[in-house]
């Protein structure tokens, strides 16, 4: 088998893997105004029969909770880690939160057993444990789950409650796989922008992004997108001539410090034009932002207002060399880094930040490894970011290419990928939410299979804007997605 890109973007590494969230919305753990982290006791592997546990942290609103009201379980993962905020007002499960009041439910959120990792003190590894990876798996997040149910249900007197998970991203995978897996604790799911069929090859994303810059929906058009895939196109011929080499470094001020032979190297090439050339939001797409080219319409609008005469490639510098956004925001273009858990100890925060909690879980169970082969829809310049391209990744933890199949094609029978509603799962009670904007969705179910496994697709929206927090400036789509979500949920508890 040829060698795989099995490239993430950890804290630790380059490449141009996206991961699902990002942590630029996380309201610091420190404020007084939100709920403080309570925790239970939950066994370290649920599968082992080994005995040692650890403390997990969740927190609570219980403002409006009335007597027989529903539970609202906001699920965490691999997003902005979770503080208070997230039963209060925080990008999670905000659906959830402002419904309260209207259902008399209670909120719990569970920090998830590595993302969240609240501190070394409440995290199922140590620095000692010479494999702190091994716990790490959705099989054993859904297990945590289920152990809170069983907590949650004795501690706050909920027995016979009906439980509601909600998350977006890797968190609405755990939400409808809670529901999936423990149907007889998890009575229904909104997973949102939900990627639950595993994939190596996820060509989807970046054909997804394409199209994306094509919306009128979201400022894009045709226009835009053919000029883009042309310029890269046409890049990807200057990358074979040393002419060509020579023009781009002069156009494009990122290139001013290299040589031209610098473009020879082909981890160079994927790095300048494998993704892009300058950032084309599409998973991160805010209509409302201000910046230059910080969104697709903006994007589109340099694009095309360029004199008639400058070629594709020409715009292309354009955009790249226009006046930048803020560094932390715009880093190695749609890349996002996973935050982890806040602790003062030097030791514990060392830990954390070596350690690849997504790239391992890509490793083991997902795959999701976003591409620009030849032949495909993708604009960036095609056949510089392959799965040939990254050869070995996962072989620092002991698997082979053959074995990262293996464990894609376990998971999906698993949790049924995309049609968990036939057996052995038959599921029901899930609902399915995502945005046209948002490349992720390529990988979830997006037709209803049965009539207890509805969709929604919200025109639009990028990934899964519907949880934030209302705001005026929400698109009218997103609004209605709200309504949608509640009517559905409410159809089911008979609200």
């Amino acid at each position: 088998m040829a060698g795989l890109q099995l490239f993430v973007l950890p804290l630790v590494s380059s490449a141009h893997q996206r991961t699902m969230d990002s942590p630029r919305q996380s309201t610091p753990r420190a404020s007084g105004a939100f709920p403080k982290p309570r925790f239970f006791t939950t066994l370290r592997d649920h599968f082992s029969g080994e005995p040692n546990t650890w403390q997990q942290a969740y927190y609570v609103n219980a403002s409006f909770h009335k007597p027989g009201g529903p539970v609202f379980l906001c699920v965490g993962g691999e997003g902005p880690p979770l503080d208070g905020s997230v039963v209060v007002s925080s990008v999670h499960c905000n659906n959830a939160v402002e419904w309260l009041q209207e259902t008399g439910a209670i909120m719990f959120a569970v920090e998830h057993r590595y993302y969240g990792c609240h501190n070394m003190s409440a995290c199922p590894y140590t620095p000692a444990d010479p494999r702190p990876l091994q716990w790490l798996s959705s099989r054993q997040a859904l297990a945590d789950l289920a152990a809170f149910h069983a907590y949650a249900t004795k501690a706050y007197a909920l027995a016979g409650r009906k439980w509601v998970t909600f998350g977006g991203s890797y968190p609405g995978m755990l939400a409808s796989w809670a529901r999936l897996k423990y149907p007889s604790l998890f009575f229904a799911s909104a997973s949102s922008s939900a990627p639950v069929i595993a994939k190596l090859d996820m060509q989807e994303y970046n054909d997804i992004v394409a199209a994306a810059y094509a919306l009128p929906s979201v400022g894009g058009s045709a226009s835009c997108r053919e000029l883009i895939a042309r310029g890269h196109a046409e890049i990807g011929q200057m990358l074979s001539r040393p002419s060509g080499r020579a023009a781009l470094v002069s156009l494009f001020s990122k290139l001013a410090h290299t040589s031209p032979s610098w473009l020879e190297v082909p981890a160079n090439q994927r790095a300048f034009a494998g993704e892009g050339v300058a950032y084309f939001p599409a998973q991160s797409n805010d209509p409302t932002c201000l910046g230059y080219a910080c969104n697709i319409a903006r994007v589109c609008a340099v694009m095309t207002s360029q004199p008639t005469n400058a070629s594709a490639v020409e715009r292309l510098a354009a955009l790249a060399n226009g006046p930048s956004t803020t560094a932390t925001e715009h880093v190695g273009k749609e890349e996002n880094v996973e935050a982890p858990g806040t602790d003062t100890t030097v030791e514990a925060r060392s830990l954390h930040s070596e350690l690849d909690y997504w790239g391992y879980q890509t490793c083991t169970e997902f795959g999701f490894y976003q591409t620009c082969e030849v032949g495909t829809q993708c604009f960036f310049t095609q056949g510089l970011d392959t799965l040939a391209s990254n050869d070995g990744f996962c072989k620092k933890y002991g698997l082979s290419p053959p074995d990262i199949a293996a464990n894609i094609a376990a998971t999906n029978a698993f949790y049924g990928a995309g049609r968990p509603d036939l057996p052995p799962h038959n599921a029901s009670r899930i609902m399915y939410i995502n945005g046209d904007v948002d490349p992720w969705h390529g990988l979830s179910i997006l037709e209803p299979l049965t009539p207890d496994l509805p969709t929604l697709m919200v025109a639009g929206a990028s990934h899964h804007a519907w949880t934030h927090p209302s705001a005026p400036s929400d698109q009218p789509s997103v609004v209605a997605a709200r309504l949608a979500i509640r009517k559905q949920l409410g159809a089911w508890l008979r609200l």
